[in-house]
């Protein structure tokens, strides 16, 4: 039987626009600049804060392309700025907020381009808040959320910004490699790599400290280890950029339980693996990430990425699996295949750290002539100690 989420409230609270703005907006500043340039921490935007030389320090496209990435972000239009243009971030959240009084409700955000290019995904913001609000009853014993991931991303805006408005909690931002400061009462949200991490770095965690991973697969081992070391608690979160939560699971357990809005129905489709889609509660159909098993009425359990196929000169290629096949070459330890804005593929890969440089491409070159359709065949291979990630933990592009 499927659970009602409660309602909420029917905006996004002025705190949580402002730790979402503020945050899409460093990470495109900082994707412009792409020379290293540095930019004041986002969590620590005041409203008063000027957004030109004598603050943020946005020159004058800059400061153009920041209101571009909000109205986006919000949808937003220029008719509801001001007689003069933005001066402080206070100003932007004023712009966000007249929107959500007048504007259709919806908020877009970029998928990560791991599987290929970058798409908007478009969400209702009273969705987002429902989401938000059913997490609240999962989690009306926290007293904080601590911040290991940015609010640009779905993960971060749900868990680091409409979160803790719906349980009416502070938030604060904490960077691996300084300390976490971690209190009784804490929800900690991160990715996979940053519990790793914190699990190397932390010698013990202190009681009643709950922690939440998403935008990526959390390791049984690493999962029992974090548990061992004084989590109280670990939720692992699936879901995805296009469809936001679909399903949670407390572990040690290997099944997902479905937020209340998604129901899986059949799919129609003959292929046993992808026999199942989402509905949501107003009857749209989403596909899923992976291919799942079943498990009874509201559970699932991933078994499998889609293939997620691009086209290179009209045929179909799979980067995945061509990402897989160069892991097979003796000296790469690890390999990333993607689209280039050219149409054609390009490659990164890690190599052992004893392997020359030369005789490795010369394998890599040979591998690929005698193994893969023309379409397949990465045009450009760049070199690195590991694979380009983001700040959620998810794989980039590279140049």
């Amino acid at each position: 039987m499927t659970t009602a989420a409660p309602s909420g409230d029917a905006d996004v609270s002025r705190a949580a626009a402002r730790r979402i703005a503020c945050a899409v907006v460093a990470a495109e500043v900082r994707r412009w600049r792409g020379n290293g340039q540095t930019l004041a921490e986002p969590n620590d935007w005041s409203d008063v804060l000027a957004i030109g030389d004598d603050g943020l320090g946005l020159d004058s496209m800059e400061q153009l392309g920041a209101l571009g990435t909000l109205a986006e972000t919000f949808c937003l239009d220029d008719a509801l700025l001001g007689r003069e243009p933005p001066r402080t971030v206070g100003d932007w959240i004023d712009w966000i907020m007249r929107g959500q009084a007048s504007g259709d409700g919806r908020m877009t955000v970029r998928t990560s381009g791991s599987t290929g290019s970058p798409k908007p995904c478009s969400h209702a913001i009273a969705d987002l808040l429902g989401e938000a609000a059913f997490l609240a009853t999962q989690f009306s014993d926290r007293r904080r959320v601590v911040a290991l991931v940015p609010a640009h991303h779905l993960y971060g805006i749900i868990w680091t910004a409409l979160l803790p408005a719906a349980l009416g909690v502070p938030v604060v931002a904490r960077a691996l490699g300084t300390p976490l400061d971690l209190i009784a009462g804490d929800l900690v949200v991160a990715v996979p790599d940053q519990w790793r991490a914190i699990l190397r770095l932390t010698r013990a965690l202190p009681a009643d400290v709950v922690g939440v991973s998403s935008a990526g697969p959390l390791d049984g081992r690493l999962a029992a280890d974090l548990l061992a070391a004084g989590l109280a608690r670990l939720v692992d979160i699936y879901g995805s950029s296009e469809t936001s939560g679909i399903a949670m699971r407390d572990l040690p357990a290997t099944a997902y339980a479905l937020l209340p809005r998604w129901q899986l129905v059949p799919s129609g489709h003959d292929d046993a693996n992808d026999a199942w889609q989402l509905r949501d509660d107003r009857g749209g159909r989403y596909d899923l990430p992976d291919h799942i098993e079943r498990i009874g009425e509201r559970s699932l359990r991933p078994i499998g990425r889609r293939d997620g196929a691009v086209q290179v000169g009209g045929n179909n290629v799979w980067p995945m699996r061509i990402a897989d096949l160069l892991r097979t070459i003796d000296g790469v330890a690890d390999a990333a295949v993607r689209l280039h804005i050219d149409g054609r593929l390009k490659a990164f890969v890690v190599p052992h750290d004893d392997r020359d440089r030369e005789k490795l491409s010369a394998s890599i070159e040979q591998a690929i002539a005698e193994r893969l359709a023309s379409p397949e065949r990465p045009k450009t291979i760049r070199f690195g100690p590991a694979l380009p990630r983001d700040a959620m933990g998810k794989l980039c592009d590279w140049t």
